[in-house]
């Protein structure tokens, strides 16, 4: 199971325990406000690509991650409570839900879409599970399948070693400059220099696709820049005497 950042209480879903739980659908995704990166499923790479920043990492066990970058602020971003017409990653989406390893249903105890009085029932009255139980499992199903499929595609770009640090400062504050480390990007010369046999095994696994749509979301870095900017300036603003 991936790193879960904004999870708070994990507990197991217990059709005993929390058959009365209900699921009132919230439009604010406020619980993601103290993050400013959130991993990413290559099958994304392509709507994400026009609003993030896609950028690697090595997690904590030395493997490359994609990570959508929310914001260049070392903490938190801007997004939580107005995403507009911004892509929200997987990863957010489903939120206050998740996967063990082993397929079964985790939820955050603390979340407040999760309570007795109203929204969706997890389960009907003889303890089965709801049809929108079932189609939140299909869902964290399909999110944990592409997780693998990217870990897989990130193995390659490791094994082939195309992958070099992406070394950038950003200005988000007046005189103040934002260093990015450990960050990778893939080499683009690399990729042109794929051999055939592996060009044509990427295109069929859709990494090529996975590829460029990533080196495409290089240019939204200033889409970001321009939110976090605007965002401390109107903080300034508030706070500012009268």
């Amino acid at each position: 199971m991936a790193d879960l950042l904004f999870y708070q209480e994990l507990v197991l879903l217990d059709r005993k325990e929390h058959g009365k739980l209900r699921l009132k659908k919230l439009s604010n995704t406020d619980f993601a406000r103290g993050v400013n990166s959130v991993p990413l499923a290559g099958i994304e790479f392509f709507d994400a690509s026009r609003d993030l920043p896609i950028l690697f990492t090595r997690s904590n066990n030395n493997e490359f991650v994609p990570l959508a970058v929310l914001s260049f602020q070392s903490k938190g971003n801007n997004l939580a409570d107005n995403w507009g017409d911004c892509y929200i990653p997987a990863f957010i989406r489903r939120y206050p839900f998740a996967l063990t390893d082993d397929g079964r249903v985790l939820f955050d105890k603390q979340a407040p879409h999760l309570q007795e009085e109203e929204g969706d029932p997890l389960f009907k009255e003889d303890g089965e599970n709801s049809e929108f139980l079932e189609n939140v499992g299909v869902f964290l199903n399909r999110v944990e399948s592409q997780l693998r499929a990217t870990r897989e595609y990130c193995q390659a770009l490791d094994r082939l070693e195309m992958l070099t640090p992406f070394k950038a400062q950003v200005s988000i504050e007046k005189d103040k400059a934002v260093r990015l480390d450990n960050l990778f990007v893939i080499d683009d010369k690399k990729l042109a220099g794929l051999p055939d046999e592996e060009i044509t095994n990427w295109f069929r696994k859709g990494w090529l696709g996975w590829s460029y749509a990533h080196l495409h979301s290089l240019g939204a870095a200033s889409r970001v820049v321009s939110r976090d900017r605007q965002a401390i300036a109107a903080r300034a603003a508030e706070t500012a005497p009268a």
